[in-house]
């Protein structure tokens, strides 16, 4: 997952290994962080799959810094991975799933509504089974703490649930949208070519009336 986010950020523009990092913190930092130690083999793997390149370098103080760009091929690798469907593991790890919806603009509406769909459907789940274990246990467990603690999680996933649902409607608000430009471009271009064909039909009778005349 580290090599979808690097070519995500280095889509926006080139950047060195110190400044993709603090970019890359920025962005996901509040989920998902990231290490020197784990960022640079992974521009090298990049880099050897020609997903990346060396642009230029930059002098910082008393060492020069690579500035790296994607390429045609990591463009390409990048559209594939956002692309693909998430398993099963990754909706329900909740890192790899934001790591993906940080990318959400570069995939086409119908696989973020499934995406989406897929998440909130996991989560109802877990909410299910919370508030049955809940029940079965509310008087056995007599620790406030744990109990709190129990009921903060319920709160966490009704809220996530809650926030899905908004997105989840959003995204078939514009799906809905789509269509309709789609079926009009349509019924104008069948209005076009039906036009077309009438003119053509009577240039046709009025070259046959005056040659009958």
């Amino acid at each position: 997952m580290i090599e979808l986010a690097i070519l995500g950020a280095l889509k926006e523009r080139p950047m060195h290994g110190y400044e993709l990092k603090k970019r890359l913190s920025s962005m996901l930092g509040h989920f998902w962080q990231i290490s020197f130690g784990s960022l640079y083999p992974a521009l090298k793997r990049l880099e050897a799959n020609d997903a990346i390149e060396k642009a230029y370098t930059v002098k910082e103080k008393t060492r020069n810094r690579y500035v790296y760009r994607i390429t045609e091929k990591g463009n390409e690798l990048f559209d594939k991975m956002i692309s693909e469907p998430g398993t099963s593991a990754e909706i329900a790890d909740s890192e790899k799933f934001n790591l993906r919806m940080a990318f959400f603009r570069y995939m086409e509406p119908e696989a973020r509504l499934w995406t989406l769909e897929r998440r909130r459907a996991y989560l109802q789940e877990k909410l299910n089974e919370m508030k049955s274990l809940k029940r079965s246990s509310k008087e056995r467990d007599a620790d406030t703490y744990r109990a709190g603690l129990f009921r903060h999680r319920i709160e966490i996933a009704e809220a996530d649930i809650s926030w899905l649902n908004e997105l989840i409607e959003r995204e078939r608000q514009q799906i809905n949208l789509e269509q309709k430009k789609t079926e009009r471009k349509k019924r104008k271009k069948s209005r076009k070519e039906v036009d077309k064909f009438g003119l053509k039909a009577d240039e046709a009778e009025g070259k046959v009336s005056a040659t009958n005349i």
